[in-house]
């Protein structure tokens, strides 16, 4: 990120002077949750890492560094020869005695990185990091638990330009223009319509790959068994043949490419000329044609019903194309399984229930085991959000979150309306719903399909809401 861009947050932000709640780390980002309901994110993204301050979203799988809580966050101060943010931190333990840590984001490329350092004698002595390493890792300093904090050592030189609203930038995937008049909206903005929509435009493009991999091999497939199909019709031929051949085994010897003779099994007796392979003898010739004949004739209604259902297999493999190219998420590995398991799953691609939202969201509903079991345990990727009734039986719903956003709380009780609507509830009002990320599902080995435990739930009561109603409520 520009050195400007990163100045202009730090004398803007606000994310300060208040106490820490949690330190969590998803992905590439580190969370800061304060106590009044907001956090800090941390973008430690390999090609461009910054940081921005938002109301607290989704909540994170791995938290890291509990003793920071209750922590006060001061104000943050950038380095003025790189983009390295640091904040102090001031805890008061047990003992009443205030501790202080620094809180160090290094925000250059090409491996960013958050240390966490003990002032201790005016020292800086590191206590943890996202990314630890030795003087063999990197022979010009090291970052270890215990060792005086060494800043990186770089020819880079900051330039530093006024920067005034508004702040521009393009949706990598609208082409939208946005403008925001202050640089944390911006930022924000950047990881979601830049970092996110970038990262999902390659995983995308490396998921067609993949699938058009597995059309040509299944085109290439097809195409030798049409080849064999082609053979298998000409049985009548090598049958003929062999029949000539008998008739005429006296007259071949060793040696010889062809035989010229009267295909007596014509009415009109024509002379052929049977091509033979000239290091076999005439018995081996006369057996190859037969042998030919029969494996023709075995084959060829096996050849055409593998044909049919190659020919469908390769229609399930294109359709699943197309739905990654208009933006679902479908991993090739689904049609790399086993010929009957994976036709089975990519059919039920077709039979879901899906209310698509926007290129940013979209509902799966799974109305049978199986199909709860698919959308829970293939379809659904760990930042999508799922849905089930808690008492009552039911269907899985998945709300897919194409762009790793947190859904508005008004979607989410639709989903869980909908949920409700799905169950052995529908008749019945104030419904409890649990909804949790898939992140937080398990699916016990040996279970039976469907079923699925999970873990840091919330819990919403509400009324069924049917698929037309719920796309009324959407607007659709």
């Amino acid at each position: 990120m520009d050195y400007s861009v990163l100045k202009k947050w730090c004398q803007e932000s606000d994310a300060h002077d208040v106490k820490i709640d949690a330190v969590s780390r998803y992905g590439n980002q580190v969370s800061v949750g304060f106590k009044n309901g907001n956090e800090l994110i941390i973008v430690l993204d390999s090609k461009d890492a910054f940081v921005y301050s938002q109301n607290a979203a989704a909540e994170f799988s791995e938290r890291i560094w509990p003793f920071l809580k209750h922590a006060l966050l001061q104000k943050p101060d950038i380095d003025p020869a790189d983009r390295i943010i640091s904040w102090q931190l001031n805890q008061i333990d047990i003992y009443q005695q205030t501790r202080t840590f620094l809180l160090i984001a290094e925000l250059m490329p090409p491996k960013p990185n958050l240390i966490l350092c003990k002032l201790k004698n005016d020292k800086a002595i590191v206590v943890e990091a996202i990314h630890k390493y030795s003087l063999a890792d990197n022979p010009a300093r090291q970052i270890l638990p215990n060792f005086e904090y060494m800043p990186p050592l770089t020819k880079w030189k900051p330039k530093i330009s006024e920067l005034q609203p508004p702040y521009i930038l393009t949706d990598v995937q609208s082409q939208e223009s946005l403008s925001f008049d202050d640089v944390n909206s911006y930022l924000a903005a950047y990881y979601q319509r830049v970092i996110i929509a970038q990262q999902e435009l390659n995983k995308r493009k490396r998921m067609i790959a993949g699938w058009d991999k597995l059309i040509a091999k299944q085109e290439k497939k097809l195409e030798k068994q049409r080849r064999e199909l082609a053979t298998a019709e000409e049985m009548d031929t090598w049958r003929l043949y062999a029949e000539v051949i008998k008739y005429n085994l006296d007259s071949i010897k060793q040696g010889d490419d062809s035989l010229e003779a009267i295909n007596y099994f014509d009415g009109a007796m024509p002379v052929i000329l049977i091509p033979l392979k000239p290091e076999l003898s005439p018995q081996a010739n006369l057996k190859m044609y037969f042998k030919r004949y029969q494996k023709a004739k075995k084959g060829l209604e096996v050849i055409k019903e593998n044909i049919q259902k190659g020919e469908q297999e390769l229609r399930q493999l294109k359709s699943a194309k197309a739905r990654v190219e208009a933006g679902e998420e479908l991993d090739p590995a689904l049609g790399q399984e086993k010929q009957h398991s994976g036709q089975e799953k990519l059919s039920l691609l077709d039979k879901l229930l899906k209310i698509k939202i926007s290129d940013e969201f979209e509902i799966v509903i799974g109305r049978k085991a199986k199909e709860n079991d698919f959308i829970s345990t293939k379809l659904g990727r760990p930042h999508d959000w799922w849905f089930h009734t808690r008492v009552f039986r039911g269907a899985h719903v998945l709300l897919r979150c194409y762009r790793k956003t947190d859904p508005p709380e008004e979607l989410k009780r639709i989903c869980c309306s909908l949920a409700a609507w799905f169950s052995k509830a529908r008749f019945s009002s104030n419904v409890p719903i649990d909804y949790t990320q898939v992140r937080f599902l398990r699916k016990p080995r040996g279970s039976a399909p469907g079923f699925v435990t999970y873990t840091n739930q919330q819990t919403a009561y509400v009324d069924p809401l049917d698929p037309r109603q719920a796309r009324e409520v959407l607007g659709l």
